[in-house]
């Protein structure tokens, strides 16, 4: 039954290979969200016929230990690998979980089935193989850091089979697939680490299970009847599977979240397990998955988010005034759309999106309160830069990432993200002033009135940054109001009507302010006033070069500390059952020693303030941040206080010397 399949690993011809796999760290969080994503999307790049939809199948089955007893045998080489590192505490862990894994908790008997998961293709080209290094095949299952995806694709990194190898607790996978040309190849492949085997030989660390010597079975005859194909496509058998009771849910959840346009688009249908999704029944599916339209948690709680909306506003665009659609040619990412549906209540965030039409991130903006919109860049130009910006887990576009001309950002890259960024804030400004009933609201109070991801879309110059989260369970941790700040609200029985644009004359404030945070959660304005008693306008700061000497022992030097002129931005946030503040802090100059004080409410005339309990940066002092680097323009830091409320709160800013 497995045609004579064995495991081949190969002497080690160069370094070792150690416990820590960084393949497949950045998907280890959150498994099964991971490896719905990056499957389709590697299946979408390898459509066939461009006129149907790719059909892709996430299916449960059961491998036998006494079917399959060569394949077993890597439990053999998993305990040389153990021994192997025997002092190494990583290796213990990663070792004795899969061995236990394998042999279950009772002593003297080995579990005869496991669980794995196969995720089949169809309207797709396959993977070939040859001898390159350029081949689908070779790319994906036997190297690392390669990627053989043409321009259009999804991924450039070749990190993305790490997910289905994070999604194995034995980091092991069968692949089978057929090519349009009816060529076939099989081959398994687990990522252990450098070990010796019985005659105490070095292996490589990397395993192929085969019946070829150690290369891809080519022969259809030669492979195991259960991983034989009867169409093009590709089979990736997971070997294993974490233990998750609420898998099934968390994966369609993921294809609603991630996958909507591209099955609305009928460019895709899914199945997980017995249930189908495809372009007629995918609204109904969302009702049944997703209660409502809100969203709860920030934009990187990628299991909070929910799609109802967003599929709204491409569905029903031009119907009436609340669903509208903005086409633009920006010069150097070339056409691109935005689709906005207006009604009160909706979290006041975009869904970006690029070719493969998979949702890449949402960033919140509340220039317009109550608003769902989607952001599409699939022109060729356009889609590959973007490509170029995203991460291995395709969750952000980031300049960082951007391939460095001489070690130097990229600037047509960053023109590139300042294009969409303005594109998306000039169009809701158009939509920032509309009558709704008597209610009128103005633009503006947003500079103000934000919270974290707000304040940092602007001082990072639309560097749209994202997030992987390790939440499993899609719990949120924060909730929003429709009145978080200063912005229109529309509702669905009174369609908006859209106005020119007229906007507010601006409170003179001439430097940063506070951010008051009030009991009910809300936020409120602090304006001048808090530097000068006769309520003018004053900055937070002192300019000049005022003085104060420390105290000086037989063998301590003088230190001098220097108020420092900064401008900062404070919000607070609920995450996780604790409240944040978060400073964002403007320096004319770099400071390589700054002391930040913090004082919140009341505490301005006492001597100490409420004691800091965690920060991401510096060193705490009951009240006050020490040993912090202030770089020239923007610093954020995270803070936590003692009482887990939140505060206005008054900053002190000294340059040691």
């Amino acid at each position: 039954m497995e045609k004579n399949c064995t495991w081949h690993f190969k002497p080690e011809g160069g370094g070792e290979i150690g416990p820590n796999d960084p393949l497949h760290i950045t998907f280890k969080g959150n498994p099964y969200y991971s490896i719905v994503r990056e499957a389709i999307q590697n299946s979408l790049d390898a459509i066939n016929d461009t006129t149907k939809p790719v059909e892709v199948a996430f299916k449960y089955f059961d491998l036998d230990r006494q079917e399959y007893p060569a394949f077993f045998q890597i439990e053999e080489n998993i305990t040389q690998c153990l021994e192997y590192y025997n002092e190494n505490t990583d290796a213990s862990r990663l070792f004795s979980e899969m061995l236990k894994y394998l042999n279950g908790t009772e002593e003297g008997k080995k579990k005869l089935k496991i669980p794995c998961l196969k995720i089949s293709d169809a309207n797709t080209k396959g993977m070939h193989f040859d001898e390159g290094t350029t081949s689908p095949f070779y790319a994906f299952l036997r190297a690392s850091g390669v990627s053989a995806k043409n321009l259009g694709a999804g991924g450039s990194f070749g990190f993305g089979k790490g997910a289905y190898f994070a999604l194995s607790p034995i980091k092991t996978l069968i692949v089978s697939s057929k090519d349009i040309y009816g060529n076939v190849y099989f081959e398994g492949a687990t990522r252990l680490t450098t070990h010796k085997d019985r005659n105490r030989d070095k292996k490589s660390a990397f395993g192929f299970y085969d019946n070829n010597e150690g290369n891809p079975i080519t022969e259809e005859n030669n492979i195991p009847e259960i991983f034989r194909r009867s169409e093009s496509g590709t089979d990736v058998n997971i070997i294993g599977l974490w233990d998750e009771p609420y898998r099934k849910k968390l994966m369609i959840k993921s294809v609603l979240n991630n996958f909507w346009l591209t099955i609305f688009d009928k460019k895709l249908t899914v199945q997980i397990d017995d249930v189908l999704i495809n372009k007629d029944n995918i609204e109904t599916i969302i009702d049944e998955y997703f209660e409502g339209q809100a969203e709860s948690g920030t934009p990187s709680e990628i299991e909070s988010w929910n799609p109802k909306s967003y599929l709204k506003a491409v569905k029903y665009t031009g119907t009436n005034d609340q669903f509208r659609v903005f086409e633009q040619n920006l010069a150097t990412v070339g056409t691109v759309k935005l689709y906005i549906y207006l009604e009160k209540g909706l979290p006041n965030r975009t869904a970006y999106f690029r070719s493969p039409r998979m949702v890449v991130f949402k960033r919140t903006n509340r220039k317009v309160n109550g608003y769902s919109a989607v952001f599409i860049c699939d022109n060729e130009k356009g889609n590959e830069m973007l490509r170029l910006m995203e991460n291995p887990a395709h969750n952000e576009w980031n300049v960082d990432n951007y391939p460095k001309n001489e070690g130097q950002i990229d600037t047509e890259a960053r023109k590139g993200l300042n294009e969409i960024g303005n594109f998306i804030n000039t169009t809701l400004e158009a939509l920032s002033k509309t009558k709704t009933g008597q209610k009128i609201t103005f633009i503006g109070l947003e500079e103000y009135l934000s919270i974290p991801e707000d304040l940092l879309e602007k001082d990072e110059e639309y560097d749209f940054e994202g997030m992987n989260s390790n939440n499993v369970s899609g719990q949120s941790s924060s909730e929003q109001t429709e009145e978080e700040t200063g912005s229109i609200t529309s509702t669905k029985d009174s369609p908006v009507t859209i106005n020119p644009t007229l906007k507010a004359q601006q409170s003179e404030v001439k430097d940063e302010t506070d951010i008051e945070t009030m009991e009910d959660g809300e936020e409120a304005t602090s304006i001048g006033g808090e530097n000068d008693k006769s309520g003018g306008d004053a900055p937070s700061y002192v300019p000049g070069n005022i003085k104060s000497t420390s105290s000086k022992t037989d063998d301590s030097p003088i230190t001098n500390k220097i108020i420092a002129k900064v401008n900062f931005k404070v919000a607070a946030q609920k995450e996780n059952g604790y409240i944040y503040h978060y400073l964002i802090i403007n320096s004319i100059n770099e400071i390589e020693n700054a002391e930040l004080e913090l004082l919140v409410g009341a505490d301005n005339d006492r001597d100490g303030g409420i004691e800091i309990t965690e920060t991401n940066k510096g060193i705490i002092s009951k009240n006050t941040i020490k040993d912090i680097r202030l770089e020239r323009g923007v610093t954020k830091i995270r803070i936590r206080f003692e009482d887990n409320v939140k505060h206005s709160v008054k900053l002190k800013a000294y340059e040691i010397q």
